[in-house]
């Protein structure tokens, strides 16, 4: 499956054209600015670069020059306003008007992609080995190293005058990664009909294994919603009953003053209650793409308040700061699902080490252009910080640094949801002696919403 890199400023153009690539069967790495384009290009096997004329204050051009340096045989496609050439583009492969729309972006990528794959070894494409690494050595370098024995079962049968259809098997990438792959092989006969070579189709089918798993999580979390939305709905029955009882035995004269206290903790304690049940049932009902006034604060202080009887087991002390209300204009369910998505990470990174979470809300401007007014939250933990690598892939569909626990769709969704409010999120993260990791999500107030029809 050929990698794409798409690279361009414009946060909502640049959510749609990798919408589009993907619908088309392509995996595609998405950058807002040239150096992270550039430290994405370097360290992933890409396979085309698509990127906006401008970036900023800088051109694309300027990018491509240096991509070029270090793998000249990428194809590189570069997106403008203008009709007309803005420049001479001596490294660029094609130039394509934004007027022109997805159809003939993406018959040029094929183009591309089809002149390419013409001198490719596949062996390269899929594996990462050159053509003089891999002719003449065995089969077994990509095997890893549970299925040692795989190559001989399949030679056996091959042997036997058999054929292997739809084989689903794993094989190491010369990076290490590990890919899911359908093998189909037929034995080569000579002209008097011995077996002399094995003919092998091999498709990877990863990315297609992470969805069929991300659709099995996302069954499941659809149960637990709807059981959690029945089970807190069922609660306010006899809740309603409790706080009557209190409430009563509160007004008794009667009463001691150790009992008195005694109710009033209880009191405080189903006012909890309560709030933890209508949050619950919020989160499930709060599925319609209606845009109204969001109270930011409110918003994360009912999420942080479901989560709060584990930040308290962890000894994670909360530092919340509220420096304005953070009221925007917003589909209520979306920006509950990407705050409660970060902090809910956050959390996770503090159950390995850590003590401190930080959630910021302020009145800001939009870094990219300051003429933006609107309302930042920063979220930040002080656990172990992640890698570049993993910074790197952390926005992909289906990546996932949690394993069986992990459906690696919370931050893609969330890049999803922020860039159909005309938002942005960028994230800052430290392994060394300041260890932790920063999300900062800008809000604007008068946001540009995107039809819900064309998403």
């Amino acid at each position: 499956m050929p990698l794409i890199l798409a690279v361009d400023d414009e946060h909502s153009g640049l959510y749609f054209r990798q919408l589009i690539l993907e619908h088309a069967g392509y995996t595609v790495l998405s950058a807002t600015g040239i150096d992270e384009a550039l430290r994405l290009f370097r360290s992933n096997p890409v396979d085309l670069v698509v990127t906006d004329h401008l970036l900023g204050r800088r051109v694309g051009t300027e990018m491509v020059r240096e991509m070029k340096r270090s793998k000249p045989s990428v194809p590189v496609i570069v997106l403008s306003g203008t009709s007309s050439i803005p420049q001479p583009l001596a490294d660029v492969n094609a130039f394509l008007s934004k007027s022109e729309g997805p159809e003939q972006l993406l018959e040029l990528v094929k183009q591309l992609l089809g002149e390419r794959s013409e001198s490719a070894n596949p062996a390269e494409r899929m594996y990462g080995y050159r053509a003089d690494e891999v002719i003449g050595k065995s089969v077994s370098m990509l095997l890893p190293p549970h299925r040692t024995s795989e190559v001989e079962q399949i030679l056996t049968r091959l042997r036997q005058g058999g054929r292997i259809e739809h084989f689903e098997t794993t094989r190491r990438t010369k990076e290490g990664r590990m890919l899911n792959v359908s093998l189909t092989i037929s034995p080569v006969r000579d002209a008097q009909g011995n077996i002399i070579a094995a003919s092998t189709i091999a498709r990877n089918i990863t990315q297609a294994k992470l969805a069929q798993e991300a659709i099995r999580n996302s069954e499941r979390l659809a149960v637990a919603g709807r059981m959690a939305a029945t089970i807190a709905h069922e609660i306010n029955n006899p809740l309603e009953i409790v706080t009557s009882i209190l409430y009563l035995l509160a007004k008794d004269q009667s009463l001691g003053e150790t009992a008195r206290k005694y109710v009033l903790t209880a009191e405080e304690e189903l006012r909890r209650v309560g709030q933890i049940t209508r949050s619950t049932l919020g989160l499930y009902r709060e599925r319609d793409t209606a845009i109204v006034p969001v109270n930011i604060a409110e918003l994360i202080n009912s999420i942080l308040l479901l989560y709060g009887r584990r930040l308290q087991s962890l000894d994670v002390h909360v530092e919340k700061r509220f420096d304005a209300p953070g009221n925007v204009m917003g589909v209520a369910g979306e920006l509950r699902q990407v705050f409660s998505n970060l902090i809910a990470n956050a959390i996770d990174a503090l159950t390995v080490t850590g003590t401190k979470l930080v959630v910021h809300v302020r009145d800001s401007r939009d870094w990219s252009d300051l003429r933006r007014r609107g309302v930042r939250v920063t979220i930040a933990d002080d656990g172990s910080g992640m890698s570049a690598e993993t910074r790197a892939s952390l926005f992909q569909p289906f990546f996932t640094t949690k394993g069986e626990r992990g459906t690696g769709v919370g931050l893609w969704v969330s890049r999803g949801f922020v860039a159909k409010h005309g938002a942005s999120i960028r994230l800052w993260s430290n392994t060394g002696a300041r260890h932790g990791i920063c999300f900062s999500v800008f809000l604007p107030n008068h946001p540009e919403f995107v039809p819900a029809s064309t998403i």
